[in-house]
């Protein structure tokens, strides 16, 4: 068991289910049951959010549907983030729903999940938002003390390092006084995605339609096959952080061959959104102020400015 599963407190990691379709609960309970988490359903995000409010501090995440009958997904989102400990929501959205998809990212949304999901890739999202809220809770953060902090980082090709990197790079967000806690999340996850694509679509040249091919088991077996190739294997990625008074600022620069940014498909069209390939970039614009490349498409450059508190 990691240290996803098992946790302190002795108790296991707790995921509400909010889904009007039996069918749907019931697959995603045994599902991650068998993944080793306590799992509570609920048909109505009403007796969810009821839930939470009469029970602080027992769930650890939120997976629900945005379609429901009366409070759907993404206004259960909002009254969440409105509580006195929020707790990461992953919404599952079904094809077709762009425009709630992207509601959901900017409301602060951990992730989405498509229907039909690919258990792996579920298995994978889950895993990625609790490990981050528990780095969280065991980090002690000095982050209200930082005025200024820059620093160049140079990590090779081991994708277990993506989620502490961008729990690291994030982490003083809230206590500087930059952002908000679901502003900092956001920048986490972009953080996330573009570490990733520098990793597998860069550093391994993995063309990420394989994802939408083969699905995420043959991508990772791809992952593997190309970590222990000589031309790949030695490639780096090198991360230029900047935190000021004023903004946040990441160069994530990686060693493959580039791309051409300008000729990237339309990710907002219902053809693209709901495709494995893009989505980062998709994620990445919605949350960043600034997002832009050099030359060669072989660097990103992300910058978000400090949010008002009261504006």
């Amino acid at each position: 068991m990691d240290r996803v599963t098992a946790l302190t407190e002795n108790r296991l990691p707790t995921i509400l289910v909010v889904d009007d379709e039996e069918i749907i609960r019931i697959t995603l309970q045994k599902k991650l049951a068998r993944m080793g988490f306590n799992v509570l359903s609920f048909e109505k995000a009403e007796d969810a959010l009821y839930y939470l409010k009469n029970s602080p501090g027992e769930a650890d995440l939120i997976l629900t549907d945005i379609k429901l009958r009366k409070m759907d997904g993404i206004e259960l989102l909002q009254r969440v983030n409105n509580l006195d400990d929020p707790v990461p929501v992953l919404i599952i959205s079904g094809h077709g729903n762009v425009e709630d998809a992207i509601r959901a990212l900017r409301y602060g949304a951990s992730d989405y999940i498509r229907k039909p999901f690919d258990i792996n890739d579920l298995t994978s999202s889950v895993r990625s938002v609790l490990k981050r809220k528990f780095e969280k809770k065991e980090t002690e953060v000095f982050g209200q003390y930082k005025q200024y902090e820059k620093s160049v980082l140079v990590i090779p090709n081991t994708p277990e390092l993506i989620n502490t990197i961008s729990f690291n790079l994030t982490k003083d967000l809230v206590p500087a006084g930059l952002f908000n806690y679901t502003t900092s999340e956001n920048i986490a996850l972009s953080l996330k995605e573009s570490i990733a694509n520098a990793m597998f679509h860069g550093n391994f040249d993995i063309d990420s339609s394989l994802r939408d091919s083969g699905g995420m088991k043959q991508f990772n077996e791809e992952v593997e096959i190309r970590r222990n190739q000589e031309q790949y294997r030695d490639r780096v990625i090198k991360i230029t952080y900047e935190l000021t008074p004023e903004y946040v600022y990441y160069e994530i620069e990686d060693q493959g061959k580039g791309f051409n940014y300008q000729s990237l498909p339309d990710p907002r069209d219902p053809e693209n959104f709901f495709k494995n390939s893009g989505r980062g970039l998709l994620i990445i614009r919605i949350h960043m102020d600034e997002v832009s490349w050099n030359s060669t498409g072989n660097t990103i450059i992300l910058k978000k400015y400090k949010v008002c508190r009261n504006a």
